[in-house]
């Protein structure tokens, strides 16, 4: 009988942690960014948009040169929508930015949508 309670203990153990599980991962997939993907942004703008977009979202010469927008301003924060900056982060845009889909999780371009918005000035 005590073994019997014992896998009652473990099934129910295990089933309630593969639920919380697939909670918190789904919440990250359903476009809520973890803490650890809110916090990875700024690390993920430094190595992957940063040579580019500058450290402050204002952009490099070489690119402003060839129509890069400041990401800071509040005219380019209030023409772009969330979703179209994901969908830039996703798909790349023009000839010179990469497409990010498939290398970065859905939990961290979100997290990186909130962090170009915290750029603005």
């Amino acid at each position: 009988m005590k073994n019997l309670s014992k896998v009652k203990l473990a099934v129910v153990s295990t089933a309630l942690a593969a639920a919380l599980i697939t909670l918190s991962v789904g919440a990250g997939y359903a476009g809520n960014p973890t803490p650890a993907a809110a916090a990875d942004a700024a690390a993920i703008y430094a190595e992957k948009c940063a040579k580019c977009h500058g450290p402050d979202g204002k952009g490099v010469d070489k690119y402003k040169k060839q129509g890069m927008e400041d990401m800071t301003a509040a005219k380019w924060q209030s023409a772009n929508s969330d979703a179209k900056i994901s969908s830039a982060i996703k798909n790349g845009k023009g000839d010179f930015m990469p497409a990010w889909k498939g290398k970065l999780t859905p939990a961290e371009i979100t997290a990186m949508v909130k962090y170009i918005r915290s750029l603005k000035k």
